[in-house]
């Protein structure tokens, strides 16, 4: 049995069979790892996929020195998160958080939908240029954050500062209100 390094050393040369023996190794520990992040066992298979997936893309620049274990959980956490964020842009995600929320807020009474959405981009106009443009990308664009740190050539973690800040900014400027909050949360996401 060949230990994990050289299994390592044989994926980054390319050899399917060194790939296939990690892929047996980490498969159901990333699918358990997953399956706690998303709660759905067709997300979790398919975010094992991905993983592996990208794991077989970025083989040739596998570092030797590289604590494998956590560089995979790594890419299977970003892949399970990119994941969770897609799912909550759909219709019907979004729509069922607002159907939990409706039971227990009564959310028409508090406040319109339409002017939350007013309010929000009035407030984002106000944020500095750079972070703006960054929130727009992220919010009104849907673009991922690798996506928008390659279109603007800063790094991913800028972004995820950027968009934290503008998330502050808004939340700050709305208010204290929790409905407001959880709409702001539901809007966001």
């Amino acid at each position: 049995m060949k230990t994990e390094a050289e299994l390592i050393a044989n994926v980054k040369a390319g050899m399917a069979s060194a790939f296939d023996l990690i892929f047996g190794m980490y498969s159901h520990k990333i699918y358990y790892f997953a399956f706690s992040i998303l709660k759905s066992k067709e997300d979790a298979e398919d975010v094992v996929q991905h993983t592996f997936f990208k794991l077989w893309e970025k083989r040739e620049s596998l570092n030797n020195s590289l604590v494998f274990k956590p560089f995979l959980f790594t890419i299977a956490y970003n892949v399970s998160i990119d994941l969770l964020r897609s799912r909550l842009k759909e219709k019907g995600y979004r729509e069922n958080i607002l159907v939990q929320a409706s039971s227990n807020y009564n959310l028409e009474e508090r406040i319109e939908y339409g002017d939350l959405l007013d309010r929000i981009n009035q407030i984002s106009e106000k944020l500095p240029p750079r972070k703006k443009e960054i929130y727009q990308l992220s919010r009104v664009h849907h673009l991922s954050h690798s996506e928008i740190a390659e279109k603007l050539n800063i790094s991913v973690k800028t972004v995820e500062n950027g968009i934290g800040y503008s998330l502050k900014f808004i939340k700050t400027h709305l208010g204290n209100d929790p409905v407001l909050g959880l709409l702001l949360a539901w809007l966001l996401l």
